[in-house]
């Protein structure tokens, strides 16, 4: 029993260090810091975030899960490398499931989840580093989805959401994404304050075709 309570101790702490180094690379990433097509050397990784190679196989194999790493045989992983498919296939997705969860949380959305979403939002109008940016982003649509308690369609749309998340730092670094998507966003808040679920759906949409769009433009 004691060595079935030891393996299970080491298994749970490998799975937090896995999620921490997880959430290193992803800074990186969106930071910039490793580039799109770049190696993910595990060696290199190893000494720099100093944490041992099962955790951060673990980190890599989730972070391949959220679309911004890709694995590549025998030979390691990567930085993946958008194109032009692939972000037509992340926003067409977001524009088909993203209006069906906030359609289903509409009536449940209370006063507790506006005020949760518009704390994100005040936190991202004071926030400039990218990878926190994307966090807020989520909390924010997060916060208006989760009362549809529809949890299948809910981690969907994270997982698009996280890996469109790559595709919108690059836009920003072109145009001025994070200003029109703050103001995009405080328009959707303000139709879900106001009751106003057509509006609401309405601005929902038009955030997504415009994201959509800038990021066309960033690619080109």
């Amino acid at each position: 029993m004691r060595a079935l309570l030891d393996t299970i101790m080491i298994s749970d702490a490998q799975q937090t260090q896995a999620e921490l180094t997880a959430a290193k690379i992803r800074t990186l990433i969106l930071n910039g810091s490793l580039q799109p097509g770049q190696p993910l050397r595990q060696d290199a990784l190893s000494e720099q975030l100093s944490v041992s190679r099962t955790p951060l196989r673990h980190a890599l194999q989730a972070l391949a899960e959220e679309g911004l790493v890709e694995t590549i045989g025998y030979k390691g992983a990567r930085v993946i490398e958008l194109d032009r498919g692939m972000i037509d296939d992340l926003f067409e997705m977001r524009l088909l499931l993203e209006p069906v969860a906030l359609r289903s949380a509409f009536p449940q959305i209370t006063k507790l989840d506006l005020a949760r979403a518009e704390m994100a939002l005040d936190a991202a109008d004071a926030e400039g580093e990218p990878s926190r940016l994307s966090a807020l982003n989520w909390d924010f649509h997060y916060a208006l989805y989760r009362p549809s308690k529809r949890q299948m369609l809910l981690r969907t749309i994270e997982q698009l959401n996280r890996a469109s998340a790559l595709a919108e730092v690059i836009a920003s670094s072109i145009v001025a994404r994070p200003k029109k998507s703050a103001a995009e966003h405080r328009r959707l808040l303000r139709a879900c304050q106001d009751g106003d679920e057509t509006g609401a759906i309405a601005a929902l949409g038009e955030h997504l075709q415009l994201a959509y769009h800038d990021i066309q433009t960033g690619e080109e």
